[in-house]
């Protein structure tokens, strides 16, 4: 979450704050299967580095 200051301040500078599925005008199952897919990742990302491997 972005802090309370920053955002007023942002916000008075003419950004528009939002959500990544708001910006990409995602449905709610797209924003699922984006969810799974990063975790998925992540997930094989540290077994990797676990395993040693790159």
């Amino acid at each position: 979450m972005m802090k309370a200051a920053k955002r007023k301040r942002l916000e008075a500078k003419g950004w528009k704050i939002g959500t990544v599925e708001q910006f990409l005008s995602l449905s709610p199952e797209e924003a699922v299967y984006i969810d799974s897919k990063h975790a998925l990742n992540n997930s094989l990302r540290e077994r990797r580095s676990k395993a040693g491997s790159s």
